[in-house]
Parts: structure tokens; sequence; C-alpha cells
């Protein structure tokens, strides 16, 4: 069998070394005589009327060690001790692993063997080994028990060999070798089946001890864990800012103080399960106040394994009533099963009162409240820099009525008079600088402020907008109007008649009458462009165009604006077709108006060898105008741009001349308003192929006229 030492083995001492050396387990180590009888003192082996006294001193020392659970320790002692009650030169003890016998803790010449397989056939778990707890060897030369190259490897030319077993359970084998052959006898025999007989016992349980003490420790470990997850977990609870806590069906309840004060003071860790939890909470639902169904309840939900959130109304114990809370509950799983729950509750209405009032003290409105009566209660930041007061309190001490300026008084009373019979009102007047005096346009909404159970007003509400930016922007838009529509229009003019004047005389050269046509034509598109400014100005940022209606003909007024047209292009072009009665009530100047925009835009964008034509469909409530030309479609990014005035096509873009930037500006802008102001619509459409198309619908007015 394989002599080769274990890569682990443990210190040893050598059958040679000094008297002086120790073994491992603290006692003198064993060093036989040429005999194998006598021990490293030079004593005899222990002699058999001294073996119950030694006996008990080995029994007692082998305990204590097992007590503590010190196994090895137990194997070290139990090894020396069978050398020394044998006077044996080595002993060890052995374990049969995988049908091998491995030493494990080796003394004297045997020391050398600790983590290598012995080779000894000597099948302890034999019927050899349950019949006798001790056997001997007297000379491994002669007997065929044992294999005798393997007792040569060992030194042993004579050996004893004892069981160690608790029971059935073979636990180790303790073998003890001396080199002289009949070195043992009855009396080491006997000696070595004193130690055997106890020793598995005592092996075993010391192997209990050990396992029972590791377990403490490792139970020791686990509640020192545990107490640092419960005070982290109570961290956890106290630090969310809601009420939190976690119940499992048979543990108390973990909360920390909002819980408690939700719950009760000193009630929480009484309340172990669901239902004593809900007994106290009393969930229902706000809308209809209705107590939740037992499956439907969020913590019922999160034991059943699905986390929810939900808002209901719950019961709280400190203020004693309800409060609206958002409650959100989240299973607990160990290894997949759920065992709890952990639940957290915001109070909603406090957190949306805390919002509301952030966003109204942050509010640029002025936002007030006063009681049914009109007693002031609440006025925010902007509303007290807007009047004048320098504290809530000023406010709260002052007069509704003396906030208002004193001409707009009774219609600040008519408007609570409103408020408290219809529920709001909404228009403008003006309200008072506390301290200057001055005067404030605002747009003042009133309204009653309900409570949320009962629906019962309970006070008034005002938003209130200062207008006072706003007026002066209409101020300045207003005399920009009057700029450009009068004092722009006066020069104008003249320049037109001066023109008109020279041309008519017929007395300048020719490149001078070019000139005069020029300034002619130059005026007059002069004059059309702030016609569509103040148009536009009046549309886009006013109350919108004023039309003069009357009985108009619209066919009368399309022949004119053609035959205007034609005057104008003479080299072009311009169809006309009517069918029905194109008579109705509208703005005579601005149908000419719109006709003539859509005429030219037409002319200027489409082919010069082809015709423009428009037709008039007049049937029923409604007439229609329309203009097409033909020629290149507009692109579809354009088109969907027409009517858009601040739009500019880049110049690739364009169809036509430089001029179609006019149209595309302004004029189509004006066209689609006037249409508007009429009560009608506008539709354009474009293709390749049916070219593009302008459709005007309009009602005939608020009567029909045939």
């Amino acid at each position: 069998m394989s002599s080769r030492k274990s890569q682990t083995s443990i210190p040893t001492v050598r059958p040679d070394d000094s008297s002086s050396r120790r073994s491992q387990t603290g006692l003198p180590a064993v060093r036989p005589d040429e005999g194998g009888r006598r021990s490293s003192a030079g004593t005899p082996a222990v002699r058999p009327d001294d073996s119950p006294q030694r006996l008990g001193e080995i029994q007692g020392e082998a305990a204590a060690v097992a007590d503590r659970g010190e196994v090895e320790h137990l194997k070290q002692l139990l090894t020396a001790r069978a050398q020394e009650l044998t006077g044996a030169s080595g002993a060890v003890l052995a374990t049969l692993e995988q049908g091998e016998l491995v030493g494990r803790v080796a003394t004297g010449s045997l020391a050398r063997t600790v983590g290598e397989k012995l080779g000894l056939d000597l099948n302890p778990g034999g019927a050899a080994s349950k019949a006798r707890l001790v056997w001997r060897v007297d000379d491994t030369e002669a007997d065929a028990r044992v294999e005798r190259e393997a007792c040569r490897k060992l030194g042993a030319r004579a050996l004893v060999v004892a069981s160690l077993a608790c029971g059935e359970r073979l636990i180790a084998v303790l073998v003890v070798v001396s080199p002289r052959a009949g070195a043992f006898g009855e009396n080491e025999e006997r000696g070595l089946a004193l130690v055997a007989r106890g020793g598995g016992s005592l092996l075993a349980h010391a192997e209990a001890a050990k396992a029972a003490i590791e377990r403490e420790a490792e139970l020791k470990t686990l509640r020192a864990l545990l107490r640092r997850r419960e005070a982290e977990l109570d961290g956890v609870l106290q630090s969310v800012e809601g009420s939190a806590y976690v119940l499992s069906e048979d543990s108390p309840l973990r909360a920390n103080r909002a819980a408690q004060e939700l719950l009760g003071a000193g009630g929480a860790p009484g309340l172990t399960g669901r239902a004593s939890l809900l007994e106290r909470l009393q969930p229902r639902a706000p809308e209809t106040q209705e107590q939740v169904a037992p499956e439907e309840e969020p913590l019922a939900r999160a034991l059943a394994g699905t986390a929810t959130t939900r808002e209901l109304l719950v019961r709280h114990a400190k203020a004693g009533g309800d409060v609206l809370a958002r409650i959100a509950a989240v299973p607990v799983r160990v290894d997949g099963t759920v065992v709890g729950a952990v639940v957290v509750q915001s109070d909603v209405g406090a957190e949306r009162k805390e919002q509301f009032l952030t966003l109204v003290e942050r509010s640029s409105e002025c936002i007030g409240i006063t009681s049914l009566s009109g007693q002031p209660m609440y006025l925010n930041p902007a509303g007290q820099e807007m009047l004048g007061f320098e504290t809530p309190e000023a406010f709260r001490s002052a007069s509704v009525m003396d906030t208002y300026l004193a001409e707009d008084r009774d219609l600040a009373r008519t408007a609570f008079r409103a408020v408290r019979e219809r529920g709001s009102w909404e228009g403008e007047l003006r309200l008072r600088h506390r301290r200057t005096g001055e005067a404030i346009p605002v747009r003042h909404h009133l309204f009653t402020l309900a409570h949320r159970e009962t629906g019962r007003p309970v006070a008034l509400g005002a938003v209130t907008r200062d207008l006072r930016e706003q007026k002066r922007a209409e101020a300045v838009r207003e005399r920009l109007m009057d700029i450009v529509g009068n004092e722009l229009r006066a020069p104008l003019s003249a320049i037109t008649m001066a023109a008109s004047t020279l041309l008519r005389r017929g007395t300048l050269a020719e490149v001078d009458t070019k000139a005069a046509a020029r300034i002619s034509q130059g005026a007059e598109r002069m004059g059309r462009t702030l016609g569509q400014v103040l148009d536009f100005t009046r549309t886009y940022l006013g109350a919108g165009l004023v039309l003069l209606r009357s009985r108009v003909d619209l066919d009368m007024v399309t022949q004119d604006v053609v035959a205007a047209v034609e005057l104008e292009h003479p080299d072009r072009l311009v169809r006309y077709v009517k069918r029905g009665d194109a008579r109705g009530i509208w703005d005579r100047e601005r149908l000419v108006e719109l006709l003539s925009t859509l005429l030219g835009y037409s002319l200027r964008t489409g082919p010069v060898d082809r015709p423009v034509d428009v037709r008039l469909l007049a049937e029923g409530m409604e007439v229609v105008l329309e203009v097409r030309r033909e020629g290149e479609a507009i692109p579809a990014e354009v088109l969907s741009e027409m009517f858009n005035p601040f739009f500019y096509p880049p110049q690739a873009q364009l169809v036509g001349d430089e001029v179609t930037r006019e149209h595309l500006g302004l004029g189509l802008f004006i066209t689609r308003e006037i249409t508007r102001a009429h009560g009608g619509h506008m539709e354009v459409t474009s293709s390749q192929q049916e070219g593009t198309l302008f459709q005007v619908y309009l009602p005939r007015g608020p009567v029909g006229v045939r």
C-alpha cells in the first residue's frame, strides 16, 4: 500500500526525539526500549494492578475534553494514552474512508502516518471486530491476518488493534505498534481495551457537544443579526414621513410613531393580525363612505401576494376623526412565500392642502378668501402686493368693499349677490391700492367654496388678474393703429394725388411719365399694405374685423372686380361663370378686397398664357365663390401654411415673382378672416393636374335673400 504522506499532516514527536520533548497532547512522548516495554522515562508500561486507577484518571480527563466538544483534542488524548498504557513505540487513531484506514492522529514512531493510508487490511468493520473489541498480532511476519509489507513500512512487528464504536456505529480504530515481535501481551491488550471501551462513546459525545456549541454560536450570531435587522427596520419605519407598519397574521404589529398616533397611543404593539388592525382603521371608500370589502382592502391584497395602492378614509385615533389616506401595501416574501406585508399610509388631505397652499402662495394672481358675509379671511402675497397690504392681518382687519374703487362698489355688491345666488361671477372692474389710491383694472372671478363632505357653501373665493399691463398694451396698440391709419395715410394720399395730377396733365416727358406712374403704383401698394396691417392688428391682436353689412349682389361685385383686374392685366384672360341668385347681406368693400386678393394671387402665380377661372355658385342659403388657376402645384409644406401671417417659405418654393411674398404674408390671412367674419369658411387645394383652387363659402346672412 502507498506510504506517501499527506500534505497537511500535524506536527508530532518522532520516536528518537529527546525525552524533554512533549507530544502534541502536551504529555511526555513515549520512546520504547529495545523490548518495547518501557516508557520514555525508562519506567515500565503501566502495570495491571495500576490500570483501574490510571483508567479512572484517563476517563475523567477524556470526559472533560469531550464535554467541551474538543474532538481533535480528545483524539490526541486517546492516542497518547493508548501508547502510554501499552508501552508501544507508536500509536495511530485511524478512520475508515472508502474502505481504507487513514491515519488522523498519531504519536511516536507512527507520527508520520497522519493523513496517509495505513495499508492494513484489518477489516475492523467485519465479523472479527464485532466479536472482539480488541485483538492483537504477536508477529506480523507470521500472522496471515495482516499484510507484511504494510506492517514493515509502519515498523510494526507486533501490533494491537481496538475498535472505537458507539452502538453500531464505528467511529475510529486505534492501532499501537512495536518493532519487536511478542512485545504485547494480555496486559497491554486489556489496557488498550480499557481505552477503547469508553473512547467511542466519548468521541460521539464530543462530536455532539461540538455541534451543539457551534449551533449555539450560530444562534448567537443569528440573534445579534436579528437584533441589528430589527433596529434597522425600526430606523426605516421611523424615517418614513407617513404612517408605516409591518404586519403578519401571527406576529405583533411593528409601527413608527405616526402609525402609533393613527392607531392610538400604546395600541400598536398589542395588535396581532389583520382583523385587529382593520378594526382600528375602519377603512371606507371616500366616494360612498361605505366599508371596503375585506378582499379589496390593500393590506388583505398584499397578504394575498398583490401590491396595492388605494385612497381610503381611515379612522385617526389621536385626531378623533377620519382622514383621507393613500395606502400602499406591499407583500413580504421569504423563499417565495408571503409571510407579511409592509404598509405606508400618507395623509392625502394634508398633502393636498400643503400643495394647494404652496401653489396659492407662489401664484402671481391675486387670490383671496372671505366669509359668506364678506369678512376678509385670507389674501396671498401677490394680492397683498397688488392692493398695498403690508401683512395678512392688515387685510383681515379691513373692509372688503374698501378694496374696490368707489365708482365700482355697486358693481362689486352686485357681483357678491350673484355669487351667493348662482355660485360664481366673472367680469371686469377696478380695485383700489390701499396706500396710493391707484385704480387697478382687474378681471375678477368670484365663486363659492363648499364643504367637502356636505357640499354646503362655507366661504367665498376670488381669483383676480391684474389688467394694468394689458390695458397699457392695448393703449399702445390703439395708438399704433391710429398712427398707421391716420398719420401715415395723410401723406400717402398727398403723394397719390400729386402723382395722379401730374399724369393727367400730360405735359411730362416720357421718362417723367413713367416715373410718376411708378410713384402712383407704389403709393397704391403702400396703401393696401397699410390696410392689411390695420386689419391684421384688429384681427390677431384685437376684437376682430368690423363689418358694415348691407344688401349686396355678389354677382355685380365679382363683375366689377374682374373688370378692374383685366384693366390692370390687359395681357391676361379671366373667365367668369355665375349660376343662381348671388344676393345676400355682406360687407361689399370687404368682399371686393377678398376677391381682388385671390385673383391677384392667382394671376401672379399662374402661367401667363393660361386663363384664371372665377365661378359663383349660389344655391340655397349659401354662396360659393371659386377662383382657380392652372400651373405648378403648391408644395404641401407651403399649402398647410397658406393662411399663416408669419409664414414665409424659402424663395425656391415660391411660385411666381417676388410679389407672391406679399400675398402669402398678410393678404391670404386677411381673406380668411373676412370669410370668418361673415360666418363662412375658406378652403384651398392644389395639384399638378387640377391646378390651385380657392373656395369661399359664404352664408347669405342672418336672413336669406333671393
